[in-house]
C-alpha cells in the first residue's frame, strides 16, 4: 500500500512538473510568467470533454482541437499582455496583465462550460483500470504519463541544444545584445507562448482522466506548478522535475499518514524548508547570468 501511494504521488507530480515546464518555457525568452498558464490547462481540458461529450469526433481529433485552441490563446495572450509590457519595460505590469487575461478565461470558462466537473476518457486504448503488479497497483494511463513527462524532458533538453533553443538561451541572458547579434527576441519569445500553450493543452487533457475536467483544475496546477519553478529552480527543466515529483510524494504521503486536509500545508511546509535552505532552489545558481 505504501508503495501504491508513493507511486500515485508521483504521477501526481508528473503533472505538477509539466505544469513547471511550460512556465519554465515561457520564462526563457521574456523573463516574465505567464498566470493565465494554468487557466490554459483548464481549457485544454474542458474544450476536450466538451468535444467528446458533444460530438462523434474520434478522442485524438478532440484532443488536437483542444491543444490548437490553447496554443492560439497563448499566442494571443503574448501580444495583448507581455510584449507591450516588455517592448516599453514596465517592469513587472505583466503581472497584472496576465492577471486580467486570467480573469477573463475564468469568467468565459464559466460562463460556456459551468462548475460541474465533467468527466474525460483517456486516448483508446489505454485505461484507468488498475492492476496489481507486485506490491504495486497501477494502471496503464498512469504509465502513459510517466512517460510522457521523461519524454517531454528529453526533448526540452535537446531543443535547447538546437540553434533555435540556444537562441532563446541568448536570449534570456542579455535581450539587448542577442538582438544585436542578429537574434530576433520577439519571434523567439511569440514561439515559446505557443509551445507553452500546445504543453499547458496537452496538461489539461492528461489530467482530466484523473482529476476531472473543471475551472478548479486553473488554480490547482498553476500554483503547483509555480512551486514545481521555485524549489526546482527558475529556469531549470530538470529542477521543475525534480521538483514537482517531490512535491507529488509530499503530498500523497501526507494524506495517506496524516489526513487529506494537510496535503497541501505539508507541501508548502517542505517549499518553504527548501528555499530558506536554498533560496535560488534545488537545481537553481545563484549567479545571475552564465558566461
Amino acid at each position: 500500500m505504501e508503495s501504491s501511494v508513493i507511486l500515485h504521488g508521483l504521477v501526481a507530480g508528473c503533472l505538477y512538473a509539466l505544469a513547471g515546464i511550460s512556465l519554465n518555457i515561457l520564462y526563457r525568452p521574456t523573463n516574465t510568467f505567464n498566470f493565465a498558464q494554468g487557466d490554459l490547462i483548464m481549457i485544454g481540458a474542458m474544450v476536450c470533454a466538451a468535444l467528446l461529450g458533444t460530438t462523434t469526433l474520434s478522442w485524438y481529433l478532440c484532443a488536437a482541437l483542444s491543444v490548437m485552441l490553447t496554443a492560439g490563446i497563448a499566442y494571443l495572450t503574448y501580444f495583448v499582455a507581455i510584449a507591450p509590457m516588455v517592448k516599453r519595460k514596465h517592469g513587472v505590469g505583466w503581472i497584472i496583465s496576465t492577471l486580467s487575461v486570467s480573469l477573463i478565461l475564468q469568467d468565459l470558462a464559466g460562463k460556456l462550460f459551468g462548475p460541474d466537473p465533467r468527466p474525460v476518457s483517456p486516448p483508446p486504448p489505454i485505461t484507468t483500470e488498475f492492476h496489481a503488479v507486485g506490491p504495486l497497483e497501477i494502471s496503464g494511463y498512469q504509465v502513459m504519463v510517466v512517460l510522457f513527462t521523461v519524454v517531454m524532458v528529453a526533448a526540452t533538453g535537446y531543443f535547447y541544444t538546437r540553434r533555435t533553443g540556444k537562441a532563446i538561451n541568448a536570449v534570456a541572458e542579455d535581450r539587448e545584445a542577442a538582438l544585436l547579434r542578429g537574434i530576433d527576441p520577439n519571434r523567439l519569445s511569440w514561439l515559446s507562448f505557443v509551445v507553452g500553450g500546445v504543453v499547458t493543452g496537452i496538461i489539461g487533457i492528461l489530467a482530466a482522466p484523473m482529476l476531472y475536467a473543471s475551472v478548479a483544475l486553473s488554480p490547482l496546477l498553476v500554483i503547483k506548478g509555480f512551486e514545481a519553478v521555485a524549489v526546482g529552480g527558475v529556469g531549470s527543466m530538470r529542477g521543475a522535475v525534480l521538483a514537482g515529483c517531490l512535491l507529488g510524494i509530499v503530498e500523497a504521503v501526507s494524506g495517506a499518514l496524516l489526513a487529506p486536509g494537510y496535503q497541501h500545508a505539508a507541501t508548502f511546509v517542505v517549499v518553504l524548508g527548501i528555499l530558506l535552505v536554498k533560496p535560488s532552489g534545488l537545481v537553481g545558481t545563484t549567479t545571475a547570468r552564465a558566461v
